[in-house]
Formats: structure tokens, sequence, C-alpha cells
């Protein structure tokens, strides 16, 4: 990508207020002198930070606190967006041994939602702009992967969810009989859902109990059946989904992960 030179007065306004989410930390006159900025520069920078009731300056000592608006700066994290990345990591990798393209999908209102994808990557793939397409919860591998780890009471939800959508129907599939399935299997399949010549395998992403969403591998029906793939691949496809889960909790932000012990 293109090569920016950095702004140094964002940089700087950004380790202030850095500095400041530091416990009992308090900016002049009793300023942290690790980060590198005079006082002068940092009176300079806390104004216009004041201005947009992101910091305060206390009226007893003169010195600068943080605002409860500097949350605003952080509201629109969602830890799914941590999860993408990260799947998107573990999915190139696994790209290099599988070569078929792969999806990471979440559930959405019913359907599932490609969130990442190494179809842009893959030399057999005929698709390209995945991300943002939706799969159908029962006759997509990724559906079928995140219904039958869910919960019995989440899975419930979500096929309520299912029927309610227009034109949709269980077409004689149960969440039990997709259950039994996945457990003979050890993954899930649907072929000519999207594509009649293409199908899928997949398996789910699960943490502390929860189902967060599912990943596949891609394939052309008339080059390999779903057994023969799930036999050269399933061995690349489940130490993907382990990585992924593991690299979820152990990248964790203090917060996120004292939030999970807490739930």
């Amino acid at each position: 990508g293109t090569a920016y030179k950095p702004v140094r007065a964002l940089d700087r306004g950004l380790d202030v207020l850095l500095a400041l989410n530091r416990p009992a930390a308090r900016a002049p006159p009793h300023w942290p002198g690790d980060t590198g900025i005079d006082r002068t520069t940092v009176h300079r920078l806390l104004h216009p930070l004041a201005a947009r009731d992101l910091v305060v300056q206390a009226t007893g000592d003169g010195s600068w606190l943080l605002r409860p608006d500097v949350r605003r700066l952080s509201d629109g994290y969602l830890p799914t967006d941590r999860l993408v990345h990260i799947a998107a990591v573990e999915l190139g990798r696994m790209l290099s041994s599988v070569q078929w393209p792969s999806d990471f999908a979440t559930f959405d209102r019913g359907t599932m939602t490609i969130q990442e994808s190494t179809h842009r990557f893959s030399r057999l793939s005929i698709h390209r702009g995945m991300v943002g397409r939706r799969r159908t919860m029962l006759e997509s591998a990724l559906g079928r992967a995140t219904l039958v780890r869910a919960d019995p009471g989440t899975r419930a939800m979500m096929l309520q969810l299912v029927d309610a959508l227009p034109g949709q129907s269980r077409t004689g599939l149960s969440g039990a009989a997709l259950v039994e399935d996945f457990r003979r299997r050890g993954y899930a399949w649907a072929v000519g859902q999207a594509d009649s010549d293409v199908g899928a395998i997949a398996v789910p992403i699960r943490s502390d109990g929860r189902v967060l969403g599912a990943i596949n591998i891609i394939f052309f029906r008339r080059v390999v059946a779903p057994g023969e793939i799930a036999e050269r691949h399933l061995p690349d496809l489940l130490p993907c989904a382990a990585a992924i889960e593991a690299r979820f909790v152990s990248d964790a932000p203090d917060d996120e992960a004292g939030r999970r012990r807490l739930n």
C-alpha cells in the first residue's frame, strides 16, 4: 500500500490520552515524564482535546483528567472485529497448504454473514467479493456448523429467526438431525447452496462454551466429493479452528477477558 508520513501532532495527542489513561496519571503539573513530550507541547495538545470534551482541567491543582466522552473513541469496537482479524490470519496460513478457498462467517439475524474470505487469494476460486455475502443457516455448511455447536437455547433462538425470514423453510431438516450428522462425521457439509457446482465442509469456532461462528473449505463438486475433501483437509481445517479459538482467548484485552470471567 501507499506509505504516508506520520502525523506527528496526532501521534502526540494519542500519547497524551494514553498517558492519562494510566492509573493515577494526571497531566501537568504532575505529568509522567516517560512520554518524551515537553510540558509546553502537552498544554498545546490538551486544549483541543478539552474542546472535544475528551479531557478536563481540575479547578483545584490545575491538573488534567479524562472526561467520560473519551469512551466514544472505543465504543465502536467489538470483540468480533478482533476475531475477524485473527480468522483472516489463520485462514491465510491454511490456504498455503489447502489451496481451496475458505470463509469465516458469523450468525446475523437468521443467516450467516461472511466476515472474511480467502477467495481473492485462491487460484481455485472463481469468486472474489465474498465478504458481506449471506448464507442460509440450514442449507450452508457454515450455518449448519454454527447451529450444531450452539447450546440448545441458542439453537432454538436461531431457528426461530430462520423461520421468521421471508421464503425460508426447514426443507425437511431439523436441528437434531444436523447435530447427529455432525457428531457422526466430525464436520458439517453442504452442496449446491450458492452455486450448483460448489460444495463446502465447515467446523465451528467456539469460546467459553459459546459458538462464535464457523470456517469452511469450498470445493467444486465435479472435482471432489465432500467425503474426499474432508479426508484430505479436515486435518487442516480443525487445527485452523483451534488456532483461531486459542488466539481469541490469549490475545484478549484485559477488560474483555475480565468480562468473560464475570459472565
